[in-house]
């Protein structure tokens, strides 16, 4: 670990004078009363704040700049917070069982109980754990926060992350026509898993039992739609979207039904429009990029009105010798 010099945090300082407390977090009210209970010898609380001081400079070295005081602080408030936590989940508030810890088990113990729910977002779903910074557990000493609130918030965020993958994945076995790269982004995942469903209520728009576009089917997809009144598209639509949630599994319905994925306003609204509609959709459908080219006589798919022809032909020409 990098060296700095700790004697301004033996008091577990920057400003945390543990004589000066009052309106401060659970965990150091508790050290608080009880060395003035007695319930703390001098020693155990010398020995406290030294723990305090070599786990600040821990986190500071292995997660932060140390080169800045500001961040020697911030790894303070981040074991401060990380332990406050810890003893919140261990003792449920209760302060004579949170000093009873505190002197059986040590601070150290409490850190590890906090650090141990930090992880838990990991488990739920690690890239929206990549997301979280540690330094949002950092617990300034007037901070009276319950920390458990902002804790158990992020776990909610993170099992709603889950969900999103794990529902991106189940529709995507069955409708992803192109190599599956799954993205940490979760707007991506969104954008990507919308046009997976599109494309199954499209499908279905056209009574196919398939899963994945041909040219073929998107032919008969576009005469459909250009062929009949939007009135008879839009109540079709319903029928499919409520044949289509009967497929699935209950928990990726659930998800579905309480996210917005399941409006699908882009295909509602082409079919309002009913302008340039073989141009449009083929935007919001999941299409093998072979489909794609042949739609567009473009070697690069995507509708670019054949911008870049010449170039992708001068690409495939052989060099002249």
């Amino acid at each position: 670990m990098n060296h700095v010099d700790s004697r301004a945090l033996i008091d577990w300082d920057p400003s945390m004078r543990i004589a000066e407390l009052r309106d401060r977090p659970f965990l150091l009210l508790v050290l608080k009363d009880g060395e003035n209970e007695g319930y703390f010898t001098s020693e155990f609380i010398r020995k406290t704040k030294q723990q305090l001081t070599d786990m600040s400079l821990r986190i500071a070295s292995d997660n932060l700049s140390i080169i800045y005081a500001d961040q020697i602080k911030k790894g303070c408030e981040i074991v401060l917070g990380m332990s406050n936590l810890g003893l919140l989940e261990l003792c449920d508030n209760d302060t004579e069982k949170a000093k009873d810890i505190i002197k059986t088990h040590g601070i150290v113990y409490c850190f590890r109980a906090g650090w141990a729910k930090y992880a838990q977002l990991k488990k739920i779903s690690p890239s929206y754990f990549d997301e979280i910074s540690i330094t949002r557990y950092a617990l300034a000493i007037n901070d009276t926060t319950d920390i458990r609130i902002m804790h158990d918030a992020f776990l909610s965020e993170g099992y709603q992350s889950a969900k999103l993958l794990e529902t991106y994945k189940t529709i995507a076995a069955h409708y992803c026509a192109n190599t599956l790269l799954i993205d940490n982004d979760e707007e991506v995942l969104k954008f990507e898993l919308q046009k997976f469903l599109n494309s199954a209520i499209a499908l279905l728009l056209i009574d196919s039992d398939k899963k994945i576009f041909t040219n073929t089917l998107y032919q008969q997809l576009t005469t459909y739609l250009e062929g009949t009144p939007k009135e008879v598209v839009l109540a079709k639509i319903e029928s499919c979207i409520e044949n289509f949630t009967k497929q699935l599994p209950i928990l990726t319905k659930s998800y579905l039904q309480d996210s917005e994925l399941f409006n699908f306003i882009e295909i509602k609204g082409i079919i309002n429009e009913q302008e340039n509609i073989s141009i449009y959709i083929q935007e919001i459908l999941e299409l093998p990029i072979t489909v794609a080219n042949e739609l567009n006589g473009d070697f690069e798919g995507g509708y670019d009105f054949h911008a870049d022809d010449e170039d992708d032909i001068a690409y495939l020409r052989p060099d002249e010798q």
